[in-house]
């Protein structure tokens, strides 16, 4: 039988870091903890530390594909997959979302930087210049 207690202290690890972090700043930060019960574990096949870390990481491969390329991988597929092969799937969703955040933001401040220069056009045409009298433009 698999040693139980190593999940039993690496959930209970997971979740006083996790409260720990609110608690620096409870007004602004706000998260949910993983259940501790091991029987709850033990359904979906999670006995160990290690397969606590290999599910977890299977959970945020498929929800990180699910919003980086709009389709929901295979569980069972990266179920099997190795857990560096999984950081590597990770790192990628995370890479691509931060580039497409990063390119959302060049274009809103693009879209900002246009709708300026349209804004200080529109008011220097409308802005009076010295330049013309009444007498120079009946001259014309």
């Amino acid at each position: 039988m698999k040693n139980t207690n190593d999940l039993a202290a690496a959930l209970a690890a997971r979740n006083a870091k996790t409260l720990a972090w609110v608690a620096e700043d409870p007004s602004n930060r706000w998260a949910m903890t993983l259940v501790e019960d091991l029987a709850h574990w033990a359904e979906v096949g999670v006995t160990t530390a290690d397969e606590l870390d290999h599910y977890l990481l299977v959970s945020e491969v498929y929800e990180g594909t699910r919003e980086a390329w709009g389709y929901k991988p295979s569980w069972s597929a990266l179920m099997a997959e190795s857990t560096e092969e999984l950081q590597r799937m990770a790192d990628s969703n995370a890479h691509f979302m931060r580039s497409e955040r990063e390119r959302e933001e060049r274009e809103e401040q693009r879209e900002r930087d246009e709708q300026l220069a349209h804004e200080q056009a529109v008011s220097a045409a409308m802005t009076p210049s010295g330049m013309w009298s009444i007498g120079d433009l009946v001259s014309l």
